[in-house]
């Protein structure tokens, strides 16, 4: 495992741990605590990053009393590498799962959880086909952040306490992505050709006879729910994006995607949906109408499309990350832009924040992977009120 770092700029060297892993990274996510990183390797294995670190770029920072001006140390120790779990075949779908831990599926048919002590307990062993789809509950009010494992044409929840698993649908074909609805009622799936939504009855989700809505989208890469629940956002392969109102069943499409949609991320008050694909960041400001939304111009437009975009958990910021491993944070509705991290070899594949907003990792191609600390007094003068 190396950790030597592709042509960084000193912002980048300062700020961010950085790892070129034996293999490549599918996915990755933060534990619901913040207190470790996880991310799915090709080769069927986690690789575990402790954020316990005592040379953070917080604790490396210092601001002049005479001038104000701030400064970061450079780190006096190598970074230490991270540690590494086996879980089974791959490809691994990768989620957090109960308060300090993951939940993994394999294509084998395994669902496995993963403890903060990297230890692994088998859920179940689906003999006929792989997992095509995990997720966990966007809310707590649905199952108390419950995981969703489509498997063998089912979607099962799961108890991160270790209650009954309970299956809640059936549908036919391979999904790509799962997503249940923030107040448990409904699961949305995406497929090759369609997008399913089906609505779950308390009392006996598989009894049900309603049949569910579905619509022709082609092949669906992402799934996201506003927190509010009325709408469903999906990113596709090729076509943009779909706003989904499942009260009336009204798909609106916003076509004109140069690239494949592939993350997608809804602001805490549904205001916003924040998306990937184009070249640059695209927000769309959705207000609850019927009508067409609009976009706020944010970050620069440029010849590389933005792979990944993805907004910050407490203030209106977004950090994207580009088809030439570029990461740029900026704020919503400006187009200055923080250049985190330079364009390095191995195309950037996806961001994710930590719940507190202070971290941010990443993975790109070639096995490259890392993490960036950005602690919140950088952002201070970061307007809240953005329009």
């Amino acid at each position: 495992m190396s950790t030597t770092e592709a042509q960084a700029s000193p912002l980048f060297t300062l700020l961010a741990r950085q790892w070129r892993l034996e293999a490549e990274v599918q996915a990755c996510t933060f534990a619901r605590d913040g207190a470790s990183l996880a991310y799915a390797l090709a080769d069927g294995t986690l690789a575990f990053v402790s954020m316990e670190d005592p040379e953070a770029a917080g604790v490396r920072w210092r601001m002049s009393i005479e001038d104000g001006r701030s400064t970061i140390s450079p780190r006096a120790r190598p970074v230490a590498a991270p540690a590494r779990v086996p879980v089974g075949e791959p490809p691994l779908r990768l989620a957090a799962f109960g308060s300090s831990g993951f939940l993994v599926g394999t294509s084998s048919g395994r669902v496995v959880q993963i403890g903060a002590d990297g230890s692994t307990r088998v859920m179940v062993e689906h003999d006929s086909a792989g997992v095509d789809a995990l997720a966990t509950s966007c809310e707590p009010a649905a199952g108390e952040r419950a995981g969703w494992v489509a498997a063998s044409g089912s979607v099962t929840r799961y108890d991160p306490e270790g209650g009954t698993a309970r299956a809640m649908a059936r549908y036919e074909g391979t999904a790509r992505v799962v997503a249940p609805a923030p107040d448990g009622t409904r699961i949305a799936l995406g497929f090759e050709a369609r997008l399913a939504l089906i609505d779950l009855p308390i009392t006996d989700p598989l009894g049900a006879d309603g049949e569910p809505f579905e619509t022709a989208l082609g092949p669906v890469e992402a799934l996201a729910w506003s927190p509010d629940g009325r709408f469903l956002a999906a990113g596709l392969l090729d076509g943009g994006v779909a706003l989904i109102d499942p009260a009336t069943r009204r798909v609106l499409r916003l076509p004109d995607y140069p690239a494949p949609v592939r993350t997608l991320d809804w602001s805490a008050d549904s205001r916003w949906l924040v998306t990937s694909g184009a070249f640059r960041t695209i927000v769309w400001a959705v207000e609850g109408s019927h009508d067409r939304p609009k976009t706020l111009e944010t970050g620069r437009s440029g010849l590389v499309a933005v792979e990944a975009a993805r907004l910050h958990p407490h203030l209106p910021l977004v950090a994207a990350g580009y088809e030439n491993g570029m990461i740029v944070v900026m704020a919503v509705g400006q187009r200055d832009e923080l250049v985190i991290r330079d364009p390095a070899p191995g195309g950037l594949r996806d961001l994710s924040w930590s719940g507190d907003g202070e971290h941010l990792a990443f993975h790109a191609a070639q096995g490259w992977a890392g993490v960036i600390d950005l602690p919140a007094h950088m952002f201070k003068q970061i307007n809240r009120r953005v329009p």
